[in-house]
């Protein structure tokens, strides 16, 4: 998975339902409040009985991360409704940075599945090689297409650095497909920038906050 990285199981309520991709919100008591936050079910619908979600845990911020990597079985949360969290729109190339890489999870799972991987690629950002959430199973998934940038490891055999316009321009051929984009909000408005600088149509890309 990753060394901060923990998989969390819940039983799914009935009547439950949501699509791939989307997204809910969970809650936590802490006192007479709640700690909040949205998170991307990583599970399929179809496929799987629990409701899953993958969550990188901040223990430093005391917030609702770290309490969630606490739980016990049989302990109980809250979630909301689900929502959407972006559209899949056909083959394209997803670019995430660190936990931004939990929407696309279902979705590349499901098409490795069906065998219409092809025409998929995925651009990953991460500070270290340690930080690469799944990065087996992403290899195994998309082979020469998963593409991964470290800011701050100059030892692995990746790429070193930001996802910048000069690193878009060397890894994109092909500017008239869908772009998927997840991560802290600086990469998606200097990502988007640069895309655009490339010539992509903004109305192909996806922005997921």
């Amino acid at each position: 998975m990753a060394h901060n990285v923990i998989q969390l199981s819940i039983e799914k309520p009935e009547p439950f339902t949501y699509n791939l991709g989307q997204a809910v919100e969970i809650s936590l008591p802490e006192g007479k409040n709640f700690l909040k936050a949205p998170f991307t079910l990583t599970s399929i619908y179809e496929k799987d009985k629990d409701l899953q979600f993958i969550i990188k845990i901040y223990q430093k911020h005391h917030g609702i991360t770290a309490k969630l990597a606490q739980l016990k079985v049989n302990d109980s949360i809250l979630i909301s409704e689900a929502w959407d969290s972006f559209t899949y729109k056909g083959p394209g190339v997803f670019i995430a940075a660190g936990s931004g890489i939990t929407p696309f999870i279902p979705i590349l799972r499901l098409l490795k599945e069906q065998n219409n991987i092809e025409g998929h690629r995925l651009i990953f950002a991460n500070r270290k090689a340690q930080d690469i959430i799944l990065k087996k199973e992403l290899k195994e998934i998309l082979q020469n297409r998963f593409h991964n940038i470290l800011s701050r490891d100059h030892l692995s055999h990746h790429a070193f650095g930001h996802i910048d316009y000069e690193f878009l321009e060397a890894t994109i051929s092909n500017t008239n497909q869908n772009f998927y984009l997840c991560g802290p909000i600086s990469l998606l408005k200097s990502a988007k920038k640069d895309l655009v600088k490339l010539g992509v149509n903004q109305n192909l890309i996806q922005t997921i906050y």
